[in-house]
Formats: structure tokens, C-alpha cells, sequence
């Protein structure tokens, strides 16, 4: 049986990074690996972004990196501790082909391998709530965030604005909102559980999600989950999720792994789209084929 130790990790938390690791202990724990503590015997350190703990030697470090700080003022400061982890590990998990490209264009190449995000592909029973919220309406878009400006909330509500008629809804999750329209069929239920999420996810028609250079979003690796179609733009890692998933909605202006500050994102035009039905193909975010991407790190010498 082989032991790991899951770094800067919290298993309680909601948070993206906290859910997939999660997701991929609870996988690992079915294969046989045991999870256990710093201070516990192990065999494989992995560690999400920054290491918690200093590993121990001759042990196998893993970084799974979610990307790095790439304000100007932040880049220095902010990034000491992934830095010193990019460079000390046996080898880099990135999330996302962006995230490698970021990370290499800065701080050079390493042994690693792209390994994205993924979930339980278990269809949720839905609720009779959120049933009569699905039989409400003509078609229902969905977007979610711990929102700031980077994620284009105002942005996600125009285009939903252009696309959809007056019957139907947009349903605006997470918390601490930074655009509110006060539209009769735009709605803010604030943070919800993730059993919530998902089911109004099976009920929706479209993700909307349009945020700026982001990484590997579990949010949309949920919505996938559940059959719901993804509205991105192919700046970051989001692209690399979606695939043909949805629609992605070309950026005006390229981005080069360039510092910059990304609470201040590009304008981008907001298009009118055909919304066609979409077949998901979702078997590549299925947790199962992620954790046997990451045993084959584990394997490397």
C-alpha cells in the first residue's frame, strides 16, 4: 500500500483546489493508497501550490501546481514559496497547458506532465425545488464564481442579456457578486453546497463563463459533469476543458504570459450565438481517468 500525504490541502473546504483534492483522495483511497499526515510515514508528497510542510527527504515530492501570481506588485512576493516548490520537486503536475506554458515561459522547464481536473461523472437526483425551477422557464444559463472582477461577471450577464429571450433565466452562484442587474429573470442564490450546484447544473442549458486567463475552473468541470454546455472564451486553461463542449468565444486580444494585472481584463465583444444542442463528451474529466494520469506520476522515477 503506498502512503501520501496530501500538502496544503483542506478536505472540509468548498474551494477549487480543496474540492478536486478531495476528489482525487477519496479515488486514491478506493485504490488502496492511504492518506495520512506530515507527520506520518509516507511515501508520495503532493502538494497543491505551496508545500504546508517541509517534505521529507528521499521522499517523492509532487507539486500539483494551479498556476502562479502574475500581477506585477504580487509576482516576487507572492510566488516565493511556489517557486522554491517548482524548482525542489521531483517533478510538476500543471492543471492546465497554460499554466505550463506560464510557469516555464518564467521560471524554465521541468519534468512534469499536464493532468487537468476532474470529478465523479455520477448523474445527481435533483430536487423537486429545483424541478420547479427547471419547469419554470424556456432555458436556464448558470454561472458561478467566488466572484471578482477577473471572472467577468458583467460580462457573463450581457452576454446572457443578448442571447436569451424573456422566458428565459440566469442563476448567478457564489459569493460576494460584483455586478448586480436587477432583471426579473436574473437571479443571485448566493453560495450554495455542491450537491446544490450540481443540481442546477443538471437543469441548465448553458454555462456561462467567460472569465480571464483562468486556470482549470471546477466549476466548469462540474457543469460538464451534469450534460451542461460551456460558454468560455479560449484565453487561459478554460478552453482546454471545454473542448467541444460548448462554445468558445475568441478573446479580441492574445495574451503572451506577460505579467499583467488580471482584475483589470481585456474588453471583449459580446457575440450573438446559435445555440445548438450539444453532446457532452465528458469521459476525459472523469475522476477515474485522472487518477490513473496521476499513478502513472506516481510511478515515474
Amino acid at each position: 500500500m503506498k502512503k501520501i500525504h496530501f500538502s496544503n490541502v483542506d478536505f472540509s473546504s468548498q474551494t477549487g483546489p480543496n474540492t478536486f483534492g478531495h476528489r482525487l483522495a477519496s479515488e486514491l483511497g478506493i485504490r488502496g493508497y492511504e492518506i495520512v499526515r506530515h507527520t506520518d510515514d509516507y511515501d508520495i508528497f503532493l502538494c497543491f501550490i505551496e508545500p504546508a510542510s517541509m517534505p521529507v527527504k528521499g521522499k517523492k515530492f509532487i507539486l500539483r501546481l494551479d498556476g502562479i501570481w502574475f500581477k506585477p506588485d504580487q509576482f516576487e512576493t507572492h510566488n516565493r514559496n511556489i517557486k522554491w516548490a517548482y524548482d525542489n520537486s521531483s517533478c510538476v503536475v500543471w492543471q492546465s497547458g497554460f499554466d505550463k506554458g506560464m510557469t516555464e515561459r518564467w521560471w524554465g522547464e521541468r519534468k512534469g506532465k499536464v493532468i487537468g481536473n476532474g470529478i465523479s461523472l455520477n448523474q445527481v437526483e435533483v430536487s423537486s425545488d429545483i424541478l420547479k425551477i427547471k419547469e419554470s422557464f424556456n432555458k436556464i444559463f448558470v454561472c458561478a464564481a467566488s466572484w471578482h472582477r477577473q471572472k467577468r461577471l458583467k460580462e457573463n450577464i450581457k452576454l446572457f442579456k443578448k442571447i436569451s429571450n424573456k422566458d428565459d433565466a440566469l442563476f448567478v452562484l457564489g459569493k460576494n457578486p460584483d455586478y448586480i442587474d436587477n432583471s426579473k429573470n436574473i437571479f443571485y442564490p448566493g453560495q450554495l453546497s455542491h450537491s446544490q450546484c450540481l443540481q442546477l447544473y443538471k437543469v441548465s442549458d448553458w454555462f456561462i463563463h467567460l472569465a480571464w486567463l483562468d486556470h482549470c475552473p471546477n466549476v466548469v468541470i462540474e457543469a460538464m459533469s451534469q450534460d451542461c454546455a460551456i460558454i468560455c472564451t479560449d484565453s487561459g486553461g478554460t478552453k482546454e476543458i471545454v473542448r467541444d463542449n460548448g462554445i468558445i468565444i475568441k478573446e479580441k486580444k492574445k495574451y503572451n504570459f506577460e505579467l499583467a494585472d488580471y482584475d483589470n481584463p481585456y474588453d471583449i465583444e459580446i457575440p450573438d450565438l446559435k445555440l445548438d444542442n450539444i453532446e457532452i463528451d465528458k469521459s476525459y474529466i472523469d475522476i477515474k481517468n485522472v487518477a490513473d494520469k496521476y499513478e502513472e506520476i506516481f510511478r515515474w522515477d
